[in-house]
């Protein structure tokens, strides 16, 4: 007698640093409530990266371990591609897409997607590392038509401390950069901190982007049934 098997539920698989304690919390609560939706996950190490780019053996292991699940699409759920200028996390998903048949996305690529599909070019930045590390993501934006008016650094050296900053630090590094009466948008640019909780809007401030959740929505914005949530 055939083994009679019920129709799966849709997945999207989401490739996260291995130091990292705040996507997969997000994601989960992205979905709440849901019985449709499976969340897969894997892990790449955080540093032994080449400085332009990707070491890309644990990329195309993690994405393989993720096609085997089925998934529907794929995220590199990190922020690097900005630092690094956009095009590695291109060539990235180039690469993984054809290893596997599955889309695949980033954070770095659905930040720009998210902020032109509203019509921002013009925002306020909350990074994680330092200034240097900051105005080079800047400009790195500033190339794609993505003016940064306002910075904040953080200053974090450890990727695994970004989980560690709480609600208060972030508001307060979102307040203090209330000037420009003319950016559209806030952006926390660090899947490592938890910004989700914040909502898109803040206190009478600007729509606030986090960029833990925003691959993820991406995602969801593959499956016809499940649009973007986020300024949706």
């Amino acid at each position: 007698m055939a083994t009679e098997f019920t129709t799966p539920r849709r997945a999207i698989g989401l490739i996260l640093p291995s130091s990292n304690r705040v996507v997969e919390r997000v994601a989960h609560r992205m979905i709440e409530g849901r019985d449709d939706i499976d969340l897969c996950f894997a892990r790449v190490p955080y540093s032994g990266h080449p400085a332009d780019g990707y070491d890309m053996s644990p990329f195309r292991f993690a994405a393989r371990m993720l096609a085997e699940a089925r998934v529907e699409g794929i995220c590199w759920n990190a922020t690097r591609g900005a630092l690094l200028g956009f095009e590695p996390d291109r060539k990235l998903c180039a690469d993984l897409q054809d290893l596997t048949g599955v889309p695949v996305t980033t954070t770095a690529l659905a930040t720009l997607d998210t902020l032109k599909r509203h019509g921002v070019t013009r925002i306020a930045l909350v990074a994680q590392g330092d200034r240097a590390e900051t105005d080079r993501i800047a400009a790195n934006f500033a190339r794609e038509g993505i003016e940064v008016a306002v910075s904040h650094s953080l200053a974090i050296r450890e990727n695994f401390d970004a989980a560690r900053v709480s609600s208060e630090r972030l508001l307060s590094a979102l307040r203090q950069m209330d000037g420009p009466a003319d950016v559209q948008a806030r952006l926390i640019w660090s899947t490592n901190i938890e910004g989700y909780s914040l909502g898109t809007t803040t206190g009478g401030m600007a729509l606030v982007f986090d960029s833990a959740s925003i691959g993820m929505q991406s995602l969801l914005g593959l499956l016809p049934d499940h649009p973007v949530l986020i300024g949706s």
